[in-house]
Order: structure tokens, then C-alpha cells, then sequence
């Protein structure tokens, strides 16, 4: 049922969610029909690969094993061809399929700069990530990802790390230099703390106008069934007051007949 409705037109989701939710609860099945109501409408980005891994999915695949190849290499130690070769293949795998998320999303208006860049973003975390990977082949993601790092601490293994070279003793000239780069450095960390705080920011703004977007959509979708159960009331009423005024012609038409034979 969850991956049924995510693969629903976007502007359909919370339609398509009320009638699966209906449909359970008919069945008996009021559990099942909790869990769907609350399944969230996924942001437009996360709908965009949502649709790559139904309508893209050998593309879609072959990114994400491009990722899993990627990650075995790093913790395989394998030589620097290895690395470059995997690196490689992910990278053209993610290009053939920002070209299709070009076009997915040019077809409801929505290929913007800022929206195919967080379909990038997504993209390149679940080839990182095997737990988010496994959402995307579903198709089943509700927002957007960023990718920080490999997962679970990965890192280059050790027997391919590089000595770190000597640190060279600093003249008298080039201490001082040093010291006049500190303040430099710490101005950089609190430029990208600041960075951070508005990075979380505009995350929290993303989230909360999804959440208002669904709102709105759940609001116009009451508001149309309001208008027709109105359109189908009006209907109703107009056939009954046609049926009331026949029949008081009739009547009326009776009574003269009547009065016509008592004379």
C-alpha cells in the first residue's frame, strides 16, 4: 500500500492516501488505515527520485551498486585504480539520471535550480548510505537527503593513508605569520558554524512549508468534496421543487375536474 501511493502523482498523494485509508478502514483493517493516514507527502524532490526508481529503475540500480562497489572498495583497501574506477562509475551513473530527473521534473514545472540539486544531493547520499538506498529503490522517500561523509565512520583504511609529512621548523618570521592566522581561522569557524545554523534553518523552513503544502492540499480536497456534495444537494433540491410544483399542478388540474362534474 505505502509504495502504491508513493508512486502516485504528487498532487494526487493526499487524495489517493484519504481513498487507501477509506479502503482499509471498509475492510476492517482500522490498524493498517492508521499507518496510511499518517504516511507523510514526500517533498517535490524526494518525488522526483521517487519516480526515477519506477520509471529509471536499471539507471536508478546502477548508481546505487555503483555506491555499494564504492563503499567495498573503501573498506577492501583497494589499490587507487580501484577507488577511481568506482568513483567513476558512480559519477556517470549520477549524471544519466539527473538528466531524466531533468526532465520528471520539468513535467510538472518543478526542474528548478534549487529542486534538482537536492534530487543530486539525494541521490548521491543513498549510493553513500545503504539504509537510505533502500527507501530510493522502494521508491518510497518523503524528503530530501544531504550526504555527510561515508556512512558509519568510513574512511580510507589505513594502509592506503599517506605519512603525514614532517612539520617544518617555522622561522621567526613564518611563527608570526602563523599567529596572525589564527584569528583568520577562527573567523572561518564561526563563518561556518553560521553557515551550519542557516543550513539547519532553511532545512526547518523546507520542512515546515511541505507541511503546510499538505495542509493545504488535504484542506482543498475537503473543500472540493464540500462543493460537490453542494453541487449534488442543489441538484436534488431543483428536482424536488420541480416535483412539487407537477404535482401541484396536477392537483390544482384535479380539484377543477371535480368541480367541474359536481356542477
Amino acid at each position: 500500500m505505502e509504495e502504491r501511493l508513493y508512486a502516485a502523482d504528487l498532487d494526487e498523494f493526499v487524495k489517493e492516501r484519504t481513498a487507501a485509508a477509506k479502503e482499509l478502514r471498509g475492510r476492517g483493517e482500522r490498524g493498517e488505515a492508521a499507518a496510511v493516514a499518517k504516511l507523510s507527502k514526500p517533498s517535490v524532490a524526494a518525488w522526483v527520485v521517487n519516480r526515477l526508481a519506477r520509471d529509471q529503475a536499471k539507471a536508478t540500480a546502477a548508481l546505487l551498486d555503483a555506491g555499494a562497489r564504492l563503499r567495498d572498495v573503501q573498506l577492501g583497501a583497494g589499490s587507487a585504480s580501484d577507488l577511481r574506477a568506482a568513483g567513476e562509475a558512480q559519477e556517470s551513473a549520477l549524471r544519466a539520471l539527473m538528466r531524466a530527473a531533468e526532465r520528471i521534473a520539468g513535467g510538472r514545472g518543478s526542474a528548478t535550480p534549487a529542486t534538482l540539486d537536492r534530487v543530486r544531493e539525494t541521490l548521491h547520499a543513498a549510493a553513500l548510505d545503504a539504509d537510505l538506498a533502500g527507501q530510493v529503490r522502494r521508491g518510497v522517500l518523503v524528503r530530501e537527503q544531504r550526504a555527510v561523509g561515508f556512512p558509519m565512520g568510513l574512511a580510507i583504511p589505513e594502509e592506503r593513508r599517506r605519512p603525514a609529512p614532517p612539520t617544518p621548523k617555522l622561522k621567526p618570521k613564518a611563527a608570526s605569520a602563523r599567529k596572525a592566522a589564527a584569528p583568520e581561522k577562527r573567523r572561518d569557524e564561526v563563518g561556518e558554524k553560521r553557515r551550519e545554523r542557516a543550513a539547519a534553518a532553511a532545512q526547518k523552513a523546507a520542512d515546515a512549508l511541505a507541511a503546510a503544502e499538505e495542509a493545504l492540499a488535504e484542506a482543498q480536497e475537503e473543500l472540493a468534496e464540500a462543493e460537490a456534495r453542494a453541487k449534488d444537494a442543489r441538484r436534488l433540491a431543483e428536482r424536488a421543487e420541480k416535483a412539487h410544483a407537477k404535482a401541484a399542478n396536477d392537483a390544482e388540474q384535479a380539484l377543477e375536474r371535480l368541480r367541474d362534474l359536481e356542477r
